[in-house]
Formats: C-alpha cells, structure tokens, sequence
C-alpha cells in the first residue's frame, strides 16, 4: 500500500526558483573567468560572496560548469543529512523532490558506517533534467576524499557538505564532480552547488585498463562528444528548481518521517 501523503505531494507544483536565480541561468553563459577552480572547494566554505552564485558555462578545456545558489529557510544540516540517506530507499521519494524531472532511485549502502550516513552511499537515480533520460550513478564521498581541506565537522559556519562522483549506469563510466555546501544562516541554510561535467572521466573497469583509458577520456574532444552541448545550462536550471522545491518540502517531510 502506497504512501498517500507522499501520493499528494507528487501532484502539487513544483516550487518557483528564486527570481534572481532563474534570472542568471537565463542570461546565458558567463565568463569563464568566473568559474571556480576544482582546487578552490574550500572557497565554497567561506561565506563571502563569490563571483557568479549562480550561472553556467563550457570551460576551455571542454569542462561543463554550473553554479547555483539556493536559500533554504527552515532547512538544517542535520535535515539534508537525513534526506540524502532517506529518499533513495523508495522510489517514490525521489520523485517527490522533482515529480516533473524525476524518475525513480535507489541505493547501495555504504560498505562500512561513517560519520554521515550517505558517505560510501552509491545512488542511481533514473532522471530527465532536460536532454533526455539519463540513468545516473552517484558515488557519495566525504568532503576531503574529493578536494576540501576539511570534512566540514566542526566549522560553525557549516551545515554540512554533500558530494562526490556521478557517473553514468548505462555507459558504464564515471564523468564528473558535484558538490553542494550548506552554509548555516539564522533562519536556514543557503546552499551553494557547483559541477564540473566531463571533470573525471574514467570508464567502469578494472582498474589496469580504465587507468590506461582514463588519459583519452579526459581531452575537450572526448568530453564534446560524451556529454551533451546543453548540459549545463539544462543542469543549472534543474539545480535551481529542485532545491527551490526542497526548501519548501524538507521541513515537514523531516518532521513527519526523520
């Protein structure tokens, strides 16, 4: 028997982006200039305004880059922890964080407990963000298994931090970098997203032979055919929406079930 309120909330509108959010997204590509380096993470700790919070671009080297910053009110780091351990278990779950995006989910548990439950987690959620359905792989790291200097646990100004691989099931490769780190606010949280598409690329193989493919992967040719022209301007405009619908959902849906 299903979940009826989670049955509901499928058929609610999805939440609003922020306007300027929306707005930045719409702009266009920024300059490339603006985007963070993948060897600046800890800047993205720091909260002191950034250059473009929000915004998208293809980087010289062929990299798909995104940043988006989100306002999540009534949102704790202690929720977010909770979320990224909870919604992969149902189907259903995911698809009530995007009903309109998202397909369905699961998880691999960690091999062994961490300090965070969804570190060591693998997701594969099944998703449309805008260039067709794509069955993703998403190998969940702590922070300093993929570039910060800290894994955020006694910084006051962090809720917490979630990231790592995302690879795609179907091509049996790995691809990319995601990160999103809360900042703690008064009132909530202000979450700052940032990827890096066709950063990592590395085929799903036994070590000796993806490390001998790894090299050819990872050229702005191989990542211009690989991933599509679209995706990060289509991912900026997803992130936005479905952390927007998030903020709205998290709250009660933590009270209700975490």
């Amino acid at each position: 028997m299903g979940d009826s309120h989670l049955e509901r909330l499928l058929l609610r509108p999805v939440a609003e982006p922020e306007p300027d959010a929306a707005a930045a997204v719409a702009a266009g590509p920024i300059d490339p200039a603006q985007a963070l380096g993948r060897d600046e993470l800890d800047r993205l700790c720091d909260p002191a305004p950034l250059a473009a919070e929000t915004g998208w671009c293809t980087l010289p080297d062929g990299i798909g880059y995104v940043a988006a910053r989100t306002t999540m009110p009534g949102v704790t780091g202690e929720m977010v922890d909770w979320w990224f351990d909870w919604h992969p278990r149902e189907p259903i779950r995911y698809r009530v964080w995007h009903p309109l995006a998202h397909v369905s989910n699961s998880l691999e548990p960690p091999a062994a407990p961490g300090a965070k439950a969804h570190w060591g987690a693998t997701h594969h959620p099944v998703e449309d963000v805008g260039v067709g359905i794509a069955h993703a792989r998403i190998s969940f790291l702590r922070p300093t298994e993929i570039g910060f200097s800290t894994d955020g646990l006694d910084d006051p100004r962090i809720a917490t931090i979630v990231g790592g691989h995302v690879g795609d099931d179907r091509r049996r490769s790995r691809h990319s970098l995601m990160v999103h780190v809360f900042l703690a606010e008064r009132d909530g949280v202000v979450l700052r997203s940032r990827f890096w598409f066709g950063a990592l690329m590395r085929p799903y193989l036994p070590a000796p032979l993806a490390s001998a493919v790894e090299p050819l992967l990872n050229t702005g040719f191989a990542r211009r055919r690989l991933l599509p022209a679209d995706l990060p301007r289509a991912v900026a405009g997803h992130c936005i929406e479905e952390y927007a619908n998030l903020a709205e959902l998290l709250p009660d849906l933590y009270r209700r079930y975490g």
